[in-house]
């Protein structure tokens, strides 16, 4: 099988040995060494639920509030706490929602001091609970936090960004019938607000709050194989994020520019839909909607890299504002990835 990494958040760190209990190894059992009164350090790469407790304990002291993280390394420790405290990866997932968190978080020059980031993580914390209490979704857990430091052109500080994404499980159908005839549309833009064509052809009018994206994002995800831990909770680090979509000119995600995208017998040419001259028509029939959702998993298989686990998916719609196909709605799969560790979050 052929894998491709497009990397955006960040360059990773490290590599770890992670705990996961489908495509990963298993990781050793969550013990910190003694050595009479005093705590021995214990290196992610042997124990990474070891290390990031000691070092959110290091975090949070006083004393140490003066110890200085480059800006990279701030940022993958800020990330990684964050998913050990609130992740709880290893459930079926059917629906998801995100929610975009901000926190200014100052710095020393290029550098980050324990105490600053204890700050965000702090006021961070705040923002993840509060978001969740919030989220509708049945059945739901925190599925994995990505965090990025964004430039905003002050001297002493960074926007640390923050996307929440909590999973759920509501009912939903393995395939679609008859009835599902989608719009293209659908645009979430957070906090319940969403821009949808709802069902259009024989049952135009019905369900104006969703649109194909929408539908086909549930249903791909309720296929997806679970990944989980033998021991119970999981959590992630090193989130990481891909966009697919016909383009390969996706700038924000990497020039895909791959073959494997293609497919003679897919209604518009290609495994993702796009408005063009093999389909004219803004409705999507059953028939299609059930090709694009089969090959969602094998986008999502072909496209997460090799020793990485798939975390969740998500289809967007968005529109062509170049000279040829102006106009035109195409589809885009964002897919998330990250490592799964097996020790459960806080004991």
């Amino acid at each position: 099988m052929k894998y491709k990494s497009y990397i955006i958040s960040a360059i990773l760190l490290a590599a770890t040995t992670a705990a996961i209990f489908v495509g990963c190894k298993k990781e050793k059992e969550n013990k910190v060494a003694q050595n009479g009164n005093e705590e021995i350090v214990v290196s992610k790469e042997d124990d990474m639920s070891a290390y990031l407790r000691q070092f959110k304990k290091k975090m949070q002291s006083a004393a140490k509030g003066d110890e200085t993280l480059s800006m990279e390394d701030a940022r993958w420790h800020l990330e990684a706490v964050l998913n050990y405290t609130y992740g709880d990866a290893g459930h079926q997932t059917s629906d998801i929602q995100c929610d975009t968190l901000f926190f200014e978080l100052p710095t020393n020059g290029d550098e980050i001091t324990l105490a600053q980031l204890n700050e965000a993580f702090v006021s961070l914390s705040d923002d993840v609970e509060s978001a969740f209490a919030k989220c509708s979704l049945p059945d739901k857990s925190i599925l994995s936090i990505q965090t990025t430091f964004d430039n905003n052109s002050k001297a002493n500080s960074v926007l640390a960004k923050t996307i929440l994404t909590t999973r759920g499980l509501p009912a939903v159908k393995t395939h679609f019938d008859e009835t599902d005839y989608w719009n293209e549309w659908y645009v979430d833009y957070g906090n319940g607000h969403v821009s949808a064509g709802g069902k259009c052809g024989p049952y135009a009018g019905e369900c104006p709050n969703s649109g194909a994206p929408h539908e086909l994002t549930k249903m791909v995800l309720s296929k997806m194989p679970l990944t989980a831990c033998e021991s119970g909770n999981g959590y992630y680090t090193d989130v990481e994020e891909l966009g697919i979509s016909f383009y390969e000119t996706e700038d924000f995600y990497g020039n895909l520019n791959d073959d494997f995208i293609y497919d003679e017998n897919s209604p518009c040419g290609y495994k993702l839909y796009i408005r063009n001259q093999y389909n004219t028509n803004h409705c999507i029939c059953p028939e299609d909607m059930n090709y694009y959702l089969n090959k969602g998993p094998e986008l999502i298989e072909y496209f997460v890299p090799e020793g990485r686990c798939f975390i969740s998916a998500n289809y967007e719609s968005d529109e062509i504002l170049g000279v040829k196909g102006r106009g035109n709605c195409f589809h885009r799969l964002i897919i998330k990835f990250g490592i799964l560790h097996c020790a459960g979050p806080e004991e």
